[in-house]
């Protein structure tokens, strides 16, 4: 388990955040210094490109003609692909300032020989709707892991095309509980148009076995 560069502490304009990840610190408690950034967290955790994330990764020494400073991001990011990253979570006001933009700047510029990207991510992005509604109504459900994949091919097995979630639900009630089926779409085993559609008993799904 990787300790975060800074040991995070409350203060007049920082609230810590405690966001119970299932791909950073082993599955256990992450500590964030933000709400925007637990949010961030959801679309890390949703993403499926994304392995795993650690909060206050590093901190960088950043030397170059403007002298010396030190920067540490708000997430160091790994993707399926071998690529890794890093993301800073700044409130629009404060990511466009001077300050700011020249900063990130200096910072992608020593990142530019390590292949490693470097995103800022605003509330623009991470309030995004009806998405983040979405992530938030399902994510409690990925925190279980023990998915019975022999009743999820049955209930394939049942239905040949989208079925509202209405429908799936009282055509297997019997057997298959409303806990279960919301954990298949939390893991995308049964999937909808997350982006642009509010979950809601009347939404379409369609099964990803």
């Amino acid at each position: 388990m990787r300790q975060p560069a800074r040991k995070l502490k409350k203060s007049s304009v920082k609230n810590i955040v405690r966001f119970p990840s299932t791909k950073s610190n082993l599955g256990e408690t992450i500590l964030v210094e933000s709400i925007l950034e637990s949010k961030y967290c959801l679309h890390l955790e949703f993403n499926e490109n994304v392995t795993r994330y650690y909060p206050q990764p590093q901190t960088f020494r950043i030397t170059d003609d403007l002298g010396h400073v030190t920067y540490t991001p708000d997430f160091e990011v790994h993707y399926r692909d071998g690529t890794q990253g890093y993301v800073e979570v700044k409130p629009l006001r404060y990511a466009t300032s001077e300050e700011f933009t020249q900063l990130f700047a200096r910072f992608e510029k020593t990142l530019a020989e390590t292949g490693k990207k470097f995103h800022v991510a605003t509330e623009i992005e991470i309030y995004e709707q009806p998405l983040l509604d979405n992530y938030e109504k399902l994510y409690q459900f990925r925190k279980r892991h023990s998915i019975d994949r022999r009743r999820l091919h049955q209930c394939a097995e049942g239905i040949s095309g989208p079925i509202t979630l209405s429908a799936l639900i009282a055509q297997f009630k019997s057997h298959i509980s409303l806990r279960e089926i919301y954990t298949w779409l939390a893991h995308g085993f049964l999937v909808f148009d997350i982006s642009s559609e509010s979950l809601t008993m009347d939404t379409e799904v369609t099964l990803n076995v």
